[in-house]
């Protein structure tokens, strides 16, 4: 059951609230800035917020950051049209202003990606967003600074390793290279946090994200998941382009949520911590199981065969120091997040 006013069900809503409770005496009357919160992240981030404020009586106000918020409210956010204690800012995450309004915790999650492809372009969004955003906490005697940082920071490696990635120094790579241009600018983005966070004495909190699942997952983002629960929606064969080999691990919605509000409230500052799941899956795994919760079982193609020798693309995290230092578990497996996520596009579909 969805609550009206929220695109996420009531067992998802709960279960945030329930998970963020140990945070209210820091979230109380907390004024929170998010980017990038018309995307994934954000609509987790924001219907959770706004539950666990109706739930725990937070007192909050929070602010997204959308490119267009007429046009954010008029479709996907029309739910949330008029939503007391949310206000919904037009602007680009570099130059925005904010008006009056000052921010306790701010939650950098824009994704610079939607800048285009070109990389110089990619370079400005990303530097430039993180910047403004930096000026802002220093204006504002801002308490934390969460940067949606990203698992790529410890790619591309040159040779691919072995295993899972632990929080620390990236390996070798061609930095020159376009490849590793998102990988360099999100390691930026970290080290100007960071130096922002000794300058003007805000707490940098960095979340170093992989793969997940859930409501609002993009269906044509070029994303393996999102990709296999469209095909499987629309009743063709999923196809893999590769060769199935490749080892990934997916975070339901719900545990996003939770695990960055947990990092924004008790991470400590300039320590990173790898956000993502604990159940190790292939490629290949991971169709069949997509397929197999859709309800068509063995309707999965591999178009390129595996070739001996080779090396395995690993991009998983070692969950060492988030499970514990913060306490933080996976409670939702992945044939559960599958379903759920498959679950949510079929009901929206109808």
């Amino acid at each position: 059951m969805t609550p009206d006013g929220f695109s996420l069900s009531r067992q998802d809503l709960d279960h945030i609230a329930s998970g963020i409770a140990p945070l209210r005496g820091a979230l109380a009357g907390a004024s929170i800035l998010i980017t990038g919160g018309t995307g994934f992240f954000g609509m987790w981030l924001v219907e959770g917020l706004l539950w666990a404020d109706t739930e725990h009586g937070l007192d909050l106000q929070l602010t997204v950051l959308s490119r267009d918020a007429a046009g954010f409210l008029a479709a996907r956010g029309s739910h949330l049209r008029g939503r007391p204690g949310l206000t919904v800012l037009s602007g680009d995450v570099a130059s925005f202003d904010p008006g009056d309004r000052r921010f306790t915790h701010i939650i950098h999650a824009a994704n610079e990606g939607d800048a285009g492809h070109s990389a110089g372009r990619h370079l400005d969004a990303a530097l430039g967003g993180t910047r403004h955003i930096i000026d802002l906490a220093a204006a504002h005697g801002t308490e934390a600074v969460l940067l949606s940082s990203s698992g790529a920071v410890y790619r591309p490696v040159d040779p691919p390793s072995s295993g899972a990635a632990v929080e620390g120094p990236a390996g070798a790579s061609d930095y020159a290279a376009y490849r590793a241009v998102y990988a360099e600018s999100k390691r930026m983005m970290e080290t100007m946090v960071a130096a922002g966070s000794e300058q003007y004495g805000f707490r940098a909190a960095i979340a170093r994200c992989f793969a997940f699942t859930g409501a609002w997952l993009p269906l044509d983002g070029g994303l393996a998941m999102g990709n296999f629960i469209r095909d499987a929606l629309a009743g063709r064969d999923i196809v893999i382009a590769g060769d199935g080999t490749a080892m990934r691990s997916y975070l339901y919605g719900t545990d996003l949520a939770i695990w960055l509000l947990t990092v924004l409230v008790r991470g400590r500052t300039c320590r990173p911590y790898n956000v993502g799941g604990a159940e190790a899956v292939s490629i290949a795994e991971l169709a069949r199981l997509v397929s197999a919760e859709a309800g068509r079982p063995d309707e999965v193609l591999v178009r390129t065969p595996a070739r001996p020798g080779a090396p395995r693309d690993i991009y998983l995290p070692d969950l060492s120091r988030t499970t514990g230092e913060l306490g933080l578990r996976v409670t939702v497996d992945l044939r559960q997040a599958v379903k759920s996520t498959l679950d949510w596009y079929a009901e929206r579909q109808k």
